[in-house]
């Protein structure tokens, strides 16, 4: 398989750790890049890697520079283990246009792909999201997502939700999954390679 690295908080990373760290594909936070006005090091890291750029399309965060973007009614439940984070509403119009320009943000930064997380607010019997949306929303806002990178010449990924995978098979390029073997679902990821897609894992 591809080896491949993630730089899971890049505060302290330099440009050229990044560029040493092993394999040929390098998964890094977008705005963890952006200084001063200016996205930098991803062109200078594409150079050397496929770089694919890590974004929450599921999640307001607190911290983000375009938070203020977010309205009211555009977020719901906090999400329990990240103060500050909280699940968005994948169907309003204000959250897709947030997520087409950082899709653009991402392709202008010289990204090859995006890992767009927390698509999965779906998952369990009291729908996390606050939402009560199941699985079928956030396929369809996985196909959305896919149409605007593909638009931007990028690739795109499907982080974890596997219970999604066959209804996105045809629009995503590779999955990253966390933890799959703890958990004992990596055979869920068969449909994806099948179908020839990368998996990329990350146990902690």
């Amino acid at each position: 398989g591809t080896v491949w690295d993630i730089v899971l908080e890049g505060g302290n990373t330099t440009l050229q750790q990044k560029i040493d760290a092993p394999g040929t594909v390098i998964d890094v936070d977008l705005e963890d890049n952006y200084k001063n006005g200016e996205l930098t090091n991803i062109k200078q890291l594409a150079a050397k890697k496929k770089v694919i750029c890590y974004f929450s399309a599921g999640s307001r965060e607190s911290w983000r520079l375009d938070d203020k973007k977010f309205n009211a009614s555009d977020y719901g439940r906090e999400m329990p283990e990240w103060k500050g984070e909280f699940w968005v509403d994948v169907k309003s119009a204000n959250v897709r246009r947030i997520m087409k320009e950082r899709i653009e943000m991402a392709a202008k930064a010289g990204c090859h792909a995006v890992d767009p997380d927390n698509v999965d607010g779906y998952v369990s019997n009291l729908h996390q999201d606050g939402y009560k949306y199941d699985k079928s929303v956030y396929a369809e806002y996985v196909k959305y997502l896919a149409g605007v990178a593909e638009a931007n010449n990028l690739a795109i990924g499907l982080k974890n939700s596997m219970a999604i995978i066959p209804d996105v098979i045809k629009v995503i390029h590779f999955a990253v999954n966390e933890q799959c073997h703890e958990n004992e679902e990596c055979k869920d990821y068969r449909p994806a390679t099948t179908a020839g897609l990368a998996v990329f894992n990350i146990e902690y």
